[in-house]
């Protein structure tokens, strides 16, 4: 009776450590980070390969940028993109300029239609936004890297994300 007790503890208290969390629908980075998607997040973060050169010279050009992010906590691509991009966004100071994050479902369709209002096709996708209108977005994985393609966009170098035909 005493070791049940004891199991039934250790599971209503593991459980009680992590934030309630509902991965479709909008939600804040704190809301990813402090769910059961913490490892994974964590870890890609760390792994991630800040290159500050390029940070530099992004610093410049993205004060009146606004990102919205669509993204899947089911998919690959977007546990190892989204902590890199955050990465990005936290060497920038930029967290304010992230709109709340969109978790869609497998077949990539929101809670609010706000995917299919954008064209989300594949996720992670991240739009890239000036005066409310979109200036381009990398979809599922950066071309060259999250920092090069970032740049590449924000200077206006004719960036084209992997399904831009």
């Amino acid at each position: 009776m005493k070791n049940n007790f004891l199991y039934l503890f250790c599971i209503f208290g593991s459980v009680a450590c992590t934030t309630p969390f509902q991965s479709f629908g909008e939600f804040s980075r704190n809301q990813l980070e402090n769910s059961t998607h913490n490892s994974w997040f964590v870890e890609n973060y760390n792994a991630h390969p800040l290159n500050e050169t390029l940070v530099s010279q992004i610093d410049s050009l993205i004060d009146d940028i606004d990102i919205k992010i669509f993204m899947g906590t089911w998919c690959e691509d977007s546990q190892r993109e989204v902590p890199g991009f955050f990465k990005i966004i936290d060497a920038l100071k930029a967290n304010d300029q992230v709109q709340p994050i969109v978790g869609l479902n497998e077949d990539k369709v929101s809670h609010n239609g706000s995917a299919k209002q954008a064209g989300i096709t594949n996720v992670p996708t991240f739009v890239l936004s000036k005066n409310g209108q979109e200036i381009n977005r990398i979809v599922e994985f950066p071309i060259i890297s999250l920092e090069q393609d970032i740049l590449d966009i924000l200077q206006d170098k004719g960036y084209k994300h992997a399904y831009d035909f």
